[in-house]
């Protein structure tokens, strides 16, 4: 306890007398300082010495441990030393052993490898003698087993210097690959000159069997090559009777060189139905689609381009073309003076007039050069046809072809990635696509544009007025989007809704809007005296202006419908791959924004014909049927104003004389947008005016029954439903007219200030859809009730 107490002592510490040596200033401080070093070293010496005697017992105990312990450690070596000397002999004799036997696994090996080879380089002398054997004999059933046989044998073991002592002889001299190849050649041989004898003689069975033989003999690749020109054989027999038919058939008809590139497809079609089973089943998936399929396409493509060479020179498609892009479309542009001149004479009852068929603001169409519409129409249908039979055609490929073709068609097609996979590259499908991109589209283009241009002479006979060219323009709409999807193309198809779009839209709509400006620019001038010429023009104008508002309107409805049958996936499922349907359908839907542009220049156009004609023309409406007339009525006065009701008549006669004619003459939707302005402004009027006047209770009793009458009489005009909703807030205003007295706030500052506004908001709670603002309940309660 007293060498752990002693062990664990700390050092003295240093004595706080000793100064730091920069602080020395003087001789005897350094020698104080050095003397307190000397004192505290001493001090150190002895500590030092204290603890190493401390431990010395600990020392000399651990000394003694480790003494006893070396004889345990001698023992253990010696006993190490003799285990060594005794395993030493068996480790040496182990080793001996494992390299014998390791030498005798090699030795075996080398003599199973041997073996081996000796076996098979006797199989391979017994296969090629029984080969040349056989090729002698004719046996070809029997070669094709020793062919097989022979090229079982490993390439090694073939190519051996081993083999190439051992197999050849007298009879087959060469080396075994030289000999192999050289009975395979001689099969090949034999093989494709029976195989096309069978062909030449019609015996399927003797050329499938010899077809069969190619791939087990290793001529995979040339016995599709054979096959291809079997193919190819056939299709040129189809194409001499397709020839023969350019030759002497009759051009003129409209589906003749259809027909014979029709005639092409289906027996393409027929002939791949057919052989294309038993070549994927003998030569593997994709066989035929990369070993026979390209031959046939290449026939295809040379009678498709004659048939298309023949069609295009016979139907003179440059000249059409030159023709087409010569052609000027003058009409639009003379809209403004034509108009101007049929209408700046027009007058009711007289030649000129739209009501007898004389000047309408239509302008009249200039005469040009171009080609014949009917011809390009029939060319058009005939270049679709074609078009719609390749696309079928395509279609059959892509869905025999694509699916059986395996993974090095696809990366053989992936370079093309316009091409269907599996489908092989086309010069014929080049062709009909350049086609349709430079003469279907500028023709098609043409075609419509020509035909709104003839279509424009609106049908002023009709009630309710339209006109015959929503009928004919429509109809050569839907014509062209139909024929344009039946070509199967979705570039055309692209390309055609882009066209269609512009030119409805700056033929069609514009030059309507155009024609209505002129028609207004025509009139202004008659309109600015009084008697009949007013009279004359202002008839005129609502009767033109109501033709195109007709036409416009009914446009819109017609593109709708168009485009809600053109998209659906009924049409264009029969023309394009489910993968194309969302892409189609959505160029064709593009179309939809025509229906904006009308709809909106529906509303411009009848937002002018209102302000020019109707809107000035309301006010007198209310003010004669006002006139005299008062609510703050008796029981005389309100009797009397029962049995003669001078509101309700007065109304609906300046109703009819001023909106005269409009329901018979406009559309139902245009009726009802028109209908819809003039109650618009007429209830804002009526309502000022209500606003204005005192009412006695007998006097909020008659108007209410004036406002409901009224509102009665104009809903059986209307078929959209909204006239009550238009009558709201008068129908509001008679509401709290005639609220009874119970109901009212007390007279008073204190009640008349709160009160109004605790009736809004009861009345708000059980329901009531306010029109009314709080101020005005507050108002009409304050100033307009006459009480008792």
């Amino acid at each position: 306890m007293s060498d752990v107490s002693s062990a664990s002592l700390p050092p003295p510490a240093p004595d706080a007398g000793i100064a730091s040596a920069s602080t020395l200033a003087s001789a005897a401080a350094v020698r104080a300082t050095l003397a307190s070093l000397a004192a505290h070293s001493a001090s150190l010496d002895a500590h030092l010495a204290q603890l190493l005697g401390a431990a010395a017992p600990r020392v000399a105990a651990a000394r003694a441990r480790i003494a006893h312990t070396q004889p345990q450690v001698a023992l253990i070596l010696e006993e190490a030393g003799v285990l060594q000397s005794r395993l030493a002999d068996t480790s040496a004799n182990a080793a001996r052993i494992s390299e014998a036997v390791r030498r005798l696994d090699e030795e075996q090996s080398r003599i199973d490898v041997a073996a081996r080879w000796a076996q098979r380089t006797a199989d391979l002398r017994a296969a090629l003698h029984s080969l040349a054997s056989a090729i002698e004999q004719a046996d070809w059933d029997a070669a094709t087993r020793h062919c097989i046989r022979a090229m079982s044998i490993d390439a090694d073991i073939l190519g051996s210097d081993f083999a190439a002592a051992v197999v050849p002889s007298a009879e087959l001299p060469l080396a075994p690959p030289q000999t192999l190849l050289s009975l395979r050649e001689s099969l090949l041989e034999v093989f494709s000159r029976r195989f096309r004898l069978a062909t030449e003689a019609k015996d399927s069975a003797e050329a499938t069997r010899y077809f069969k033989m190619f791939p087990l003999v290793g001529w995979r690749n040339e016995g599709l090559s054979v096959y291809s020109e079997f193919a190819r054989a056939m299709v040129r027999e189809r194409g001499r009777v397709i020839v023969d038919a350019l030759v002497g058939g009759s051009s003129t008809s409209t589906h003749h060189h259809a027909s014979l590139l029709t005639s092409l497809f289906e027996h393409l079609a027929l002939l791949i139905d057919q052989h294309q089973p038993l070549v994927d089943r003998n030569y593997g998936p994709g066989g035929f689609a990369l070993g026979v399929m390209p031959g046939l396409q290449e026939e295809c493509d040379r009678l498709g381009r004659r048939v298309w060479d023949a069609w295009w020179d016979e139907r003179l498609v440059p000249r059409k073309l030159d023709s087409a892009r010569s052609h000027s479309f003058a009409y639009v542009a003379s809209l403004g003076a034509s108009s101007l001149r049929g209408l700046s004479r027009g007058a009711p009852g007289r030649p000129g007039t739209p009501l007898n068929g004389g000047g309408t603001g239509t302008a009249t169409p200039v005469e040009q050069e171009g080609p014949d519409g009917k011809d390009v129409d029939r060319l058009l249908t005939e270049l679709a046809g074609m078009a719609a039979r390749w696309g079928t055609y395509q279609q059959f490929l892509q869905g025999r072809l694509g699916a059986e073709n395996g993974t090095a068609a696809a990366e053989e097609e992936a370079e093309d990635s316009t091409q269907p996979s599996g489908v092989p590259a086309s010069a014929l499908g080049k062709q009909l696509a350049d086609g349709l991109q430079n003469a279907y589209v500028p023709l098609e283009t043409w075609y419509l544009r020509i035909s709104i241009e003839k279509a424009n002479t609106p049908d002023l006979s009709a009630r309710p007025l339209t006109s015959s060219v929503l009928d004919d323009v429509f109809y050569v709409l839907r014509s062209i989007l139909a024929r344009s999807i039946s070509t199967a193309s979705v570039e055309t198809v692209a390309a055609m809704t882009k066209a269609a779009r512009w030119v409805m839209d700056e033929e069609f709509v514009q030059a309507i809007v155009r024609r209505m400006e002129t028609v207004w620019r025509g009139v202004s001038s008659s309109m600015t005296v009084d008697g009949p010429r007013k009279e004359a023009a202002t008839r005129e104008m609502r009767t033109t202006f109501i033709v195109y508002l007709n036409v416009l309107s009914v446009s819109a409805d017609y593109t709708e419908r168009i485009l809600a049958e053109l998209s659906s996936e009924q049409v264009l499922g029969a023309s394009f791959a489910e993968r194309e349907l969302a892409e189609v359908a959505s160029m064709v839907q593009g179309l939809g924004v025509l229906v904006t542009r009308i709809k909106s220049a529906v509303r411009t156009e009848m937002d002018q014909l209102f302000t020019q004609l109707t809107r000035a023309r309301l006010r007198p409406i209310l003010t004669e049927a006002y006139r005299d007339v008062s609510y703050l009525l008796d029981d005389d006065a309100f009797s009397e104003a029962e049995f003669q009701d001078p509101v309700r008549r007065r109304f609906i006669k300046g109703w009819e004389t001023v909106l005269a004619g409009y329901e018979e003459l406009f559309v139902e939707a245009n009726w009802e947008a028109y209908f819809s302005l003039t109650l618009d402004a007429l209830v804002r009027s009526w309502e000022k005016l209500a606003m204005g006047m005192r009412y006695t209770e007998l006097g909020a009793l008659r108007f209410d029954k004036d406002v409901r009458t009224i509102c009665s009489w104009l809903a059986n005009h209307s078929k959209s439903g909204s006239v009550r909703d238009k009558f709201a807030r008068l129908q509001q205003v008679s509401y709290v007219l005639n609220l009874d007295d119970d109901d009212l706030p007390a007279e008073g500052a204190e009640a008349g200030a709160e009160a109004p506004r605790d009736l809004y908001s009861e009345a708000e709670a059980a329901g009531m859809a306010w029109r009314l603002s709080p101020d005005e309940v507050a108002a009409l309660l304050r100033d307009n009730r006459v009480r008792a």
